[in-house]
This record gives structure tokens, C-alpha cells and sequence, in this order.
């Protein structure tokens, strides 16, 4: 229940909700919401503020949320990351709800990085680029022993690679590595990269 109204507090517009909003939207009780706010709240992932518009308190993700989140617990941070993404790709990279979970993915991309100490070496960062590479020429999925085949890199330096883009995403920018089956690989642009309309304008006639 708690990731249930923090979800529905990071996708409203205003990145805030009263508990009667919140009791509607998810269909609960009152009680079960008070529950999950307390939770959330011991994990410094929710405030509080005044309801401009009566005496009610609305409960609010704000602009501090990520750093209060690094300090509480600094685990699944490329988990979030990678969901954070899903959630543009859902959302549309220009609704408020995608921005925000846009930049969310940022933030425990990088954070991510720093607290693992990053796998990023220049060797892990070449062969991703590498990899890529061959995904963009390719225009087709590709599996792992095709990379291998194609590049003629050993098996664990492309699993590596691959296993470095999946991990911090911003490495593929302003790609997105997908994976359209258990070990085969493609590529596209990032949904936050373009908006709906730059990708209608840029479509074949």
C-alpha cells in the first residue's frame, strides 16, 4: 500500500494530495492510506504542508525527496532508476508525472554510480559504446553470441557491457538499450528525448 500512494503521489500533477483524494484515487480506506503515510514518513519520503484550499493537510513529494531518500537507505538505487524510466515511457516525457519521474531516473542513475563505487571503467565504458554502436548499425535485435560473433570480444567483456548500459542508462544517452527477449538486445531513442510532437514531425511521410 505504501509504494501504491507514493506512486500516486509522484504521478499527480502537482506532486500532492489530500488523504480523501488519495482514499478515491486508490479505492481504500482511510485507514489503510493514514498507514501507509506513516510509513512513508519514517522513511522521510513524504511531508506536509497546509491545504490552501481548507483546513486539511496535503501530503507532498517535494523538490528534497531524492536526497531525503539517499539518506534513509542508499539500496536499489539503479532498480529505481530503471523504474523511474518505465514510468516516462508511460506517462509521456511531457506530462508532469514524466518530468518528474525523468528526472527521479537521473538523479538514482547517478546516485547509483556513486554509491557502488561504479563498474565504470574505461574499459566497461568502451565496449558499451562499442556495443551500441553495433545495435545502431545492426537496425535489427541482435543476441549476446551475435555480438560476440560480430565484435570479436569475448563473452563476459559484451555481458559486462551490456550489463553496464542496463545499469546506468544514462550511459546509452540519448539511446535506450531494450531487450526484446532473454538475451537478445536493440536499441532506440530515449522517450524523454523527444516529445510527441518532434517524433510526428520527424516520422517517414
Amino acid at each position: 500500500m505504501a509504494a501504491r500512494v507514493f506512486v500516486c503521489l509522484l504521478t499527480s500533477d502537482g506532486g500532492s494530495l489530500t488523504a480523501a483524494e488519495l482514499v478515491r484515487l486508490l479505492q481504500v480506506s482511510p485507514a489503510s492510506v493514514s498507514k501507509a503515510i506513516g510509513y512513508l514518513e519514517t522513511m522521510d519520503l513524504v511531508g506536509r504542508e497546509p491545504d490552501p484550499g481548507g483546513r486539511r493537510e496535503r501530503y507532498v513529494i517535494d523538490d528534497d525527496t531524492w536526497l531525503r531518500a539517499w539518506r534513509t537507505d542508499t539500496g536499489a538505487h539503479a532498480e529505481l532508476a530503471r523504474a523511474a524510466q518505465r514510468g516516462v515511457a508511460l506517462f509521456g516525457a511531457d506530462s508532469p508525472a514524466g518530468t518528474r519521474l525523468g528526472q527521479m531516473g537521473q538523479f538514482f542513475d547517478w546516485l547509483s554510480g556513486e554509491m557502488s563505487g561504479s563498474r565504470l571503467t574505461d574499459t566497461v565504458m568502451g565496449d558499451a559504446l562499442t556495443v551500441l554502436a553495433a545495435l545502431v548499425h545492426a537496425a535489427r535485435p541482435l543476441p549476446v553470441d551475435g555480438l560476440v560473433r560480430a565484435l570479436g570480444l569475448p563473452v563476459d567483456r559484451v555481458a559486462d557491457a551490456l550489463a553496464a548500459i542496463e545499469e546506468h542508462p544514462a550511459v546509452a544517452d540519448p539511446l535506450t538499450l531494450l531487450r526484446t527477449e532473454p538475451g537478445t538486445y536493440t536499441v532506440t531513442t530515449r522517450s524523454d528525448r523527444l516529445s510527441p510532437a518532434q517524433r510526428a514531425a520527424l516520422a517517414p511521410s
